[in-house]
């Protein structure tokens, strides 16, 4: 199994697992205002870009503003350990090119740990970062 159909494959049962799961407190752990670096992986390359990301109570929004495009967030599930899992459905801006997706996000050291999968024409899109949580204005 290659590494693409892996972790189509983890985010899959993840998903699974966290739908049937009652919400648990570690939505409340993500929430804030979050920035830093994604780093995404695609069969022909790698990239990196900025992002933004807002979080609260099962909503939340994102902004890769370098790509044109940003995204509403939908909880869908999250495990007893503190995991949170959403759906992301990208608006793009004239010229961006971006796909929906699904989030795996964690706390971990204080950092926001994410996890991004997609499938556009018969093809994976992987991508994480580390975001830091912005101060509070």
């Amino acid at each position: 199994m290659n590494v693409f159909a892996s972790i189509s494959l983890a985010v899959g049962v993840a998903v699974a697992v966290a739908a049937s799961s009652p919400a648990m407190a570690g939505g409340s752990a993500v929430a804030g205002s979050w920035s830093g670096e994604m780093r995404q992986i695609d069969p022909d390359g790698e990239s990196k870009y900025p992002m933004t990301l807002v979080l609260q109570g099962t909503k939340g929004t994102s902004s890769y503003p370098t790509l044109k495009c940003g995204g509403t967030w939908s909880r869908i599930g999250e495990t007893k350990d503190g995991y949170v899992i959403y759906k992301e459905k990208v608006a793009n801006d004239d010229g961006g090119s971006c796909i929906d997706g699904v989030v795996i996000v964690r706390v971990d050291a204080g950092k926001l740990i994410l996890g991004w999968f997609a499938a556009f024409e018969g093809t994976p899109s992987l991508a994480s970062a580390v975001l830091e949580k912005e101060a509070k204005q």
